[in-house]
């Protein structure tokens, strides 16, 4: 269960990510700068070692939701889908990529779709695993938004992304009804070009607090982390928020120079 924002900028790009797990799953650890043969990324991690999501020093972005809609579960012993984005973590083209994905026993790993950032490219590629075929579809450079939920994937992408869609074309804070003209294009702008902008976005209770709202609470599940990478021509900074997005914790923040 999870929401990506994507935003491209003139130079690079903003990416925004709640994470939204059982609550009884184990905290995970905060982004660390690792050394993946030659390039450098930053990634949060489980405690075994998988992660959701990571930038590199190429400017590359990849982050990875589930695919609830595809029930099956493979045959054969089941692999965690945390060794995907950490396998292709310190990829830097589309062809990298794809090759990095066809290495993986996919055959042991539940469906998935991961996104890949490549902004050297002015590339967006959603990658999809249906335990048949590894397809993919790539989108135009422009604002993009995904949503996957084990409660109800189609109401989920349905609910969530009139809340996406309302907010970037009017500027109004989810959960306001109106605004002036003057406030309404104020905010198309911030909602296209702002990190606030985002923030705002991703802790929305719209249009109600629960399994569906972008900051998601349930009884047994919850958004658990927010991550944001910002991209520029110059570094990749990732930022880090634990538990729901609505609170008020500190975000821990990594940042790594890009090659000029």
């Amino acid at each position: 269960m999870c929401t990506i924002s994507f935003v491209p900028k003139s130079h690079g790009f903003y990416l925004a990510m709640n994470r939204d797990e059982k609550l009884t799953r184990f905290t995970a650890l905060p982004p660390a700068i690792v050394d993946l043969a030659d390039r450098r990324a930053i990634f949060p991690r489980e405690p075994e070692g998988g992660t959701w999501i990571a930038a590199n020093d190429a400017g590359v972005c990849l982050a990875l939701v589930n695919w609830h809609r595809i029930e099956q579960q493979p045959v054969c012993s089941i692999a965690s889908r945390g060794q995907v984005v950490k396998a292709l973590a310190a990829k830097s083209s589309d062809e990298e990529i794809a090759a990095g994905l066809a290495a993986l026993p996919l055959d042991r790993l539940p469906p998935f779709r991961l996104i890949a950032i490549i902004p050297s490219e002015q590339k967006v590629t959603e990658w999809h695993w249906d335990l048949q075929r590894l397809t993919r579809r790539n989108h135009e450079w422009r604002p993009q938004h995904w949503f996957s939920s084990g409660f109800d994937e189609r109401k989920a992408e349905r609910v969530r992304a009139g809340v996406c869609a309302s907010f970037v074309a009017g500027g109004v804070d989810p959960g306001k009804r109106e605004t002036s003209p003057r406030r309404k294009q104020a905010g198309v702008n911030a909602a296209g070009y702002s990190l606030n902008a985002l923030r705002r976005l991703h802790r929305s209770h719209s249009p109600e607090r629960g399994p569906f709202s972008i900051c998601m609470h349930r009884p047994d599940a919850a958004t658990v982390s927010y991550t944001e990478v910002a991209v520029s021509k110059r570094r990749a900074t990732m930022r880090y928020k634990s538990g729901p997005c609505c609170s008020n914790k500190a975000m821990a923040t990594k940042t790594i120079s890009l090659p000029r």
